[in-house]
């Protein structure tokens, strides 16, 4: 064969090497000169700290009550049912979580910014900052917003469902503060009991899930 078609292969692996080498130095310094990642200001861990607290607690108040009304599903499952109606719109907490997700935009573009700072090297920092980083991105945006939330939401309004019309007794919007029942005793007729209780079934498993995430959430801001 011609000299210049043997050598061809050999020539092509070696320019393809250098062209990788200088594309990999030229990375290197990129990172190298990336500008530190600020670090994070009192106000901005409070406030983080603030939405893992709130959001927490009431996960596991959902959980809480969904392992005691389980424990005895024939006298407690019609609690059940009323702390969910209750939740969809309760005087003081419902507020507070709405005005936390007007926030939320904000809170999904600083985690998604920092990311994408620590995957593209834009900014540099620590290793375990990089991997916080990355993680509170991914347990909002991949796993609590289009998962967890969604699946405690479907699950609760299965139970309120499953158990409409089927309360004897039970909140009648009696109380104090107009939305607790004094009648503690309210029961399933037995004929609804097994549809009230799968579906009261399905519900530690998405709010357990939502502790984990916010707890996991919380030790990030942490």
């Amino acid at each position: 064969p011609h000299p210049r078609l043997a050598t061809a292969p050999a020539l092509a692996t070696s320019t393809l090497a250098r062209h990788r080498s200088r594309a990999v130095t030229w990375l290197a310094g990129c990172m190298a000169q990336a500008p530190p990642k600020p670090g994070i200001a009192p106000v901005e861990l409070a406030i983080s700290c603030v939405f893992s607290v709130f959001f927490t607690t009431n996960a596991l108040l959902d959980l809480s009550a969904d392992l005691w009304a389980l424990d005895a599903p024939r006298a407690r499952l019609a609690f059940l049912r009323d702390w969910y109606v209750f939740r969809q719109w309760s005087p003081i907490v419902s507020p507070i979580f709405l005005a936390l997700t007007l926030l939320l935009p904000f809170a999904v573009f600083t985690l998604c910014k920092g990311a994408l700072e620590s995957i593209c090297g834009w900014r540099s920092a620590s290793r375990l900052r990089h991997t916080v980083d990355i993680l509170e991105a991914v347990i909002l945006v991949g796993v609590i917003l289009p998962i967890g939330i969604p699946a405690a939401v479907s699950a609760q309004e299965a139970l309120i469902a499953a158990c409409k019309g089927s309360v004897t007794g039970g909140v009648s919007g009696g109380g104090p503060l107009g939305f607790f029942s004094a009648d503690t005793t309210a029961t399933l007729r037995p004929g609804d009991m097994s549809a009230c209780k799968a579906s009261a079934a399905e519900l530690p498993s998405p709010h357990l899930l939502m502790v984990a995430l916010n707890l996991l959430m919380w030790a990030c801001d942490v």
